[in-house]
């Protein structure tokens, strides 16, 4: 009964995807007969009459004006000598456009006119005291473009001074506000980043309450939310490869991002196969039309020295041509012996405007990480803690790890007639990886000899991947009822390869904790080679539509049909295929006021499984449906964003051993028959708050409690995924003293305890290993030395607390990192 509900479902969906496709295809063909011709020019933006939050300190009128830019997208143009001949008395608070230019001109003897809805020219005035027209061969002063970078990326948080964002569009393609968005949506934005010198996407992922980073060094970390992994995308298009899981790939650097969005629960409606914990869309920067420039230099503990190179600007005089251009050099050494990472990256993005209503992108992202690695120190026998140092190193000291990312992409923007759009991304990366002399400990500690372990080493890992992934979509507004709604309908998909070699363990050598030395291993002997070489493809339809049911309801449906393929390249054989398979989505918005609303959405996704039933088919797949209501505020005039939240989310169709069917090798199933009937329900509250709780006092602060359960078969009612924490708490904060060049804040994480009950590989006995409840505490400090220079100091884990950072296994599971101190100095051109 269940599969013929799931199916009657899953006919309705494909159903109402067929016929939203149908519609909004007619709704272009309207709407291309109403403005004839492929090139009709975009009609201006309206009018600005919304206030933004400004905090632009005393400075050159150039450096002024190309702020305002940044907060509010709006181009700003005027006689190139007067932009840095000028100074101007700055502006903050909560203001309007007109507001804002009025007093960043205040005593400059200057005037500004809109010449139209996007566009401010700066003048003298004449003789007389009039105001005449724009000065010819007017240019933009250190701005950035409307048509260029704001309008490619209007959720951009660069340049914003803000801890919120504005938009986002991972959980739809629709732009909308948080408040708008009827699922939790967390943004860390690039001021956040900023301010406390993070490095790195995982430093960004550590900051948000509803995610949990098991870190594993250069291992790369796995993600999870309510319970679940999670997936990622570039800029809103499928990433395959992962960010840094299973150490396929290094650690992303955060030098190419602008922000970081995490879409909490299901999300199968843009990303097809996945897991139910959620997308995390790496959103990287963009071009701007003027020049801007930015070096940062920066020292941290153990030996960190890190230099960054941004400069970006028009690539021709007409500004229709657009580039940037982001270099880095990271190097450090860890709390851990032995360990080191060295970083070297570049990034490069150009824009053209080919016609007024045509943009073409390429891009190039590459970064090679190289060092030397650790997973952690093992647990005594029975899972307890030994007294063993955080810096201890148990593993090959003459081991060496390189990995290498190579992502090209290439991007079109295209406007359509009735304010509709056509955008279109394929994004193509390869990665290699090497480890030399890959060595790990396992066996029973005795800590009162320091005997029992053995060290497994292997010769070398080689392993690499390519991948492609593409998202072609088109959205815009239709009229029906006479009401005006959005939709957009679109495909993407990927192609993900990972191939790799290595020599097995040749050598299980016993040594003593106490006495082991690293450095002094030999060579590995070769051991018997093992390699492997497989292909996941996907491909799907998706369509959605937002209907403005009354001025105060909006209601979000839509649907996916998806295709997944699972084979091995070298047998040949497909391990799963499945061809049609439905994801819904639904989500129901009402505004209680102007400022606050409740919501109610609906989502899922689904996960192939390999195991056979009786019949020799594969199981259906699991599926994660995500149920959440909640409460969203747009506060103080829209600079402080507040959240509350309940979910429910049920993953379903989890395989089990089918016992009416006897092993057999002979059998269907090769041996082991399976049955899609076991149950994980996760349930729990999200609360969040991100924004300026008053002028010059910024915060990002979340709650999360996640109860996860096993809802059926013989571990019914007990726990599940007991090595994530049920409560987890983050607070990020800065405030700008007044009437000082200061800014002070920190940064708090707690989370409840970690636990797992880990089966000894050698003697089948269970022990319990635990990392107890953390409470870390940090502090920042940013000093404006003048309005381009800025001196960021940041202390993390101030009173130097011993933990496990996460719990692998009994053999290895690593510290979290000890006090920690950085300084960053960073200069504006």
């Amino acid at each position: 009964m269940a599969a013929e509900a799931r199916a009657g479902v899953s006919n309705r969906c494909a159903a109402f995807l067929l016929l939203s496709t149908a519609l909004t295809a007619g709704i272009i063909d309207v709407a291309n007969a109403q403005a004839p011709g492929s090139n009709a020019p975009v009609a201006a933006p309206a009018a600005r009459g919304e206030s933004y939050n400004f905090s632009i300190p005393p400075q050159p009128l150039a450096g002024a004006v190309s702020a305002f830019s940044r907060v509010t997208g709006i181009d700003v143009v005027g006689d190139g000598g007067i932009g840095r001949a000028v100074r101007s008395p700055g502006v903050s608070g909560n203001l309007s456009s007109h507001q804002a230019l009025t007093r960043l001109l205040a005593g400059t003897g200057l005037s500004y006119r809109f010449t139209n809805a996007s566009t401010v020219a700066i003048q003298r005035p004449n003789a007389d005291g009039s105001i005449g027209a724009a000065p010819s061969g007017a240019i933009a002063l250190d701005t950035i473009d409307v048509q260029g970078a704001a309008s490619s990326d209007p959720g951009r948080t660069e340049g914003i001074n803000s801890y919120t964002p504005r938009v986002t569009a991972t959980a739809t393609k629709f732009q909308l506000t948080p408040r708008e968005t009827p699922q939790t949506v967390t943004v860390v934005t690039n001021q956040q980043m900023r301010d406390f010198n993070m490095t790195s996407v995982d430093d960004a992922l550590k900051t948000v309450s509803g995610v949990f980073v098991q870190e594993r060094g250069e291992n790369g970390a796995y993600y999870y939310s309510r319970g679940f992994d999670m997936q990622s995308q570039f800029d809103g298009v499928p990433n395959p490869i992962g960010i840094s899981t299973n150490g396929r790939n290094p650690q992303i650097d955060n030098a190419f991002i602008d922000r970081v969005e995490v879409l909490q629960g299901a999300a199968g409606l843009l990303a097809g196969a996945g897991e139910p914990g959620g997308t995390i869309n790496l959103m990287r920067k963009r071009p701007t039309a003027t020049f801007q420039a930015q070096a940062d230099a920066q020292l941290s503990s153990w030996s960190g020295r890190r230099v960054v190179g941004d400069v970006s600007g028009s690539l021709t005089e007409s500004g229709r041509v657009r580039g940037r251009l982001v270099t880095l050099a990271d190097n450090s050494k860890s709390f851990v012996d032995y360990v080191f990472r060295d970083r070297r990256a570049v990034y490069g993005i150009v824009e053209a405007d080919l016609t007024d209503t045509t943009m073409l992108e390429a891009s190039v992202q590459y970064q090679r990480d190289a060092g030397r690695n650790q997973i952690g120190p093992p647990f005594a026998a029975d899972g307890s803690e030994w007294g063993v140092r955080r810096s201890a190193y148990f593993s090959d000291g003459n081991s060496y790890d390189t990995k290498d990312l190579t992502m090209t992409t290439l991007g079109l923007t295209q406007q359509l007639g009735g304010d509709w759009q056509l955008k279109a991304r394929v994004i193509h990366s390869e990665n290699n990886n090497y480890t030399s002399r890959y060595a790990y400990a396992s066996g029973e500690l005795d800590p009162i000899t320091g005997d029992g372990l053995r060290l497994n080493r292997q010769n070398n890992i080689t392993g690499g991947s390519d991948s492609n992934a593409v998202d072609v979509y088109a959205s815009g507004p239709f009229h029906l009822f006479g009401r005006k709604h959005e939709a957009a309908f679109g495909v993407n998909g990927s192609s993900f390869r990972w191939a790799y070699r290595g020599s097995g363990y040749s050598q299980r050598m016993p040594f003593n904790v106490y006495t082991f030395d690293p450095g002094s291993l030999g060579d590995v002997p070769e051991g018997t080679p093992y390699f492997d070489d497989t292909k996941v493809t996907q491909l799907g339809a998706y369509g959605m539509t937002r209907f403005s049911l009354t001025d105060a309801l909006k209601l979000i449906t839509g649907a996916r049909v998806s295709n997944y393929k699972d084979e091995n390249l070298l047998t040949r054989l497909t391990s799963t295929e499945k061809t049609g398979v439905v994801s819904p989505y639904a989500g129901l918005t009402y505004d209680l006021t102007q400022q606050v609303s409740v919501y109610a959405s609906y989502s899922d996704i689904f996960r192939p499984q390999t195991q056979r039933q009786a019949d020799g088919s594969t199981v259906a797949p699991v599926v994660g449906a995500n149920y959440e209501v909640g409460v969203k505020g747009e506060l103080l005039d829209k600079r402080l964003n507040v959240s509350a939240a309940v979910f429910r989310l049920d993953q379903t169709n989890l395989a089990r051993q089918d016992y009416s069917v006897l092993p057999d090798p002979s059998n269907a199933c090769g041996g082991v028959c399976y049955i899609a009937a076991d149950k994980v329900v996760s349930q729990g509250v999200d609360l969040g708050l991100s924004g300026e709780l008053s002028p010059g006092w910024q915060m990002m602060a979340g709650y999360t409690f996640v109860d996860s359960k096993y809802a059926s078969g013989e571990m019914n009612g007990l726990r599940y995924g007991t090595w994530l924490p049920r409560h987890n708490m983050r607070l990020t904060t800065a405030y700008k003293v007044p009437g000082t060049d200061w800014t002070l804040g920190g940064n708090l994480s707690a989370r409840s305890q970690l636990y797992l009950d880990d089966v000894s590989w050698f003697t089948g006995e269970t022990a319990r290993i635990r990392s107890g409840a953390l409470l870390l505490v940090g502090l920042m400090a940013k000093y404006q030395i003048n309005p381009n220079a800025e001196l960021v100091m940041t202390v993390s884990n101030l009173f130097d607390k011993t933990y496990r950072a996460q719990l692998e296994t009994k053999y290895y599971s690593p510290f979290g990192e000890p006090r920690r101190m950085s300084i960053a100095l960073r200069y504006r051109f």
